[in-house]
């Protein structure tokens, strides 16, 4: 757990997929629509079941009370509070199951109103790279009817998310999340190829993401998206050249050079970076973070959050500009486990 992540207050989220959402913290059950209380007891002591998605609460009137959320929906004891059917694997015999729950459930709290957003707190837009990694985890575990409609309904071939720039790994990463839901004949299927060769000189797509040339990153979406769709690709040429992002993209490691020296330090801020890198390396599990936290995800200091939505988890969160549960981080941490 990052120390700048951590807060006054134990919490747990509740409303996975296209279910109202809510935090349990400190005998309240809040509703993040608009921070108004639910439900609030007087709370002798409660325990976390983070895996099982579960709050046990000890009143101080002795009674006992179970919050707790499964595939049909979330429940107050036996009360339904807010339903709709979701598929939500026990990764039983795997090594790290309980981490695989943990992280399966941050991925599906932030998809709201159909669309993956990185953190439903300090962002109001879904995210094309951030989605295209939850479009992964979705598909392993039977959930993309939950993104569907976002997809299948997408007309932008960037979502201008930084600063308004029209960056180039949009397009494969959109082309990738297409691919999930519908084939080759969806109509913004040529737009995005048109868009993609009129942007491409030399076999890379041109460009600037996150402020930096990473060219061959974004060339590297389009090919394996292409793929996906067994649409010809011949226009992509990888070149054996450098790319600090380039070692993100452990889904096709083939066409990576992989010469020059690359120290994959830990990234706290975006801790999504390292897990990619270390994916595509395939290093061994680190123990050392992997600890059972919740949450086990987040951003800190991106520069296009508003952090002041964090409030309603902790004051902390706001100062120390933290973004958590954070889809990527969270994707990435699962896809790389998945994998081992």
């Amino acid at each position: 757990m990052n120390p700048m992540i951590s807060t006054e207050h134990k919490f747990f989220l509740f409303g996975m997929g296209d279910r109202e959402k809510f935090i349990y913290m400190n005998g309240k059950l809040i509703r993040v629509v608009d921070g108004t209380t639910a439900f609030e007891w007087d709370v002798a002591n409660e325990e976390f079941l983070l895996a099982e998605y579960t709050v046990k609460l000890q009143l101080a009137s002795g009674a006992n009370l179970i919050l707790h959320e499964d595939e049909t929906g979330f429940y107050i004891d036996e009360k339904c509070i807010t339903a709709s059917s979701i598929n939500l694997p026990t990764f039983d015999g795997h090594k790290y199951a309980e981490h695989l729950r943990i992280l399966h459930q941050e991925i599906l709290f932030n998809i709201k109103d159909g669309k993956p957003l990185p953190n439903i707190f300090v962002y109001d837009k879904p995210w094309y790279r951030d989605g295209a990694m939850v479009g992964m985890v979705l598909k392993y575990t039977n959930n993309l009817h939950l993104i569907k409609d976002w997809i299948l309904g997408i007309t932008d071939l960037y979502d201008r998310n930084n600063k308004g720039n029209c960056e180039p790994d949009n397009l494969g990463q959109l082309l990738y999340l297409v691919s999930l839901v519908a084939d080759k004949s969806h109509p913004i299927v040529s737009k995005i190829i048109d868009e993609a060769k009129r942007i491409t000189e030399g076999g890379l797509l041109r460009g600037i993401t996150d402020y930096s040339k990473h060219e061959i990153y974004s060339s590297l979406w389009m090919d394996y998206a292409l793929q996906q769709l067994e649409i010809d690709n011949s226009f992509i040429q990888i070149p054996d050249a450098y790319d600090s992002y380039a070692r993100m993209f452990w889904m096709d490691r083939t066409k990576v050079e992989r010469t020059t020296p690359y120290e994959n330090k830990y990234n706290e801020k975006y801790p999504y970076l390292w897990w990619a890198v270390k994916h595509f390396e395939n290093e061994p599990i680190d123990e050392e973070y992997l600890q059972i936290t919740y949450p086990m995800s987040w951003e800190i200091c991106a520069s296009e959050a508003n952090y002041e939505g964090s409030r309603i988890i902790s004051d902390k969160y706001v100062e120390n500009r933290v973004g958590a549960p954070h889809t990527w981080h969270a994707s990435e941490m699962f896809l790389y486990l998945i994998e081992k």
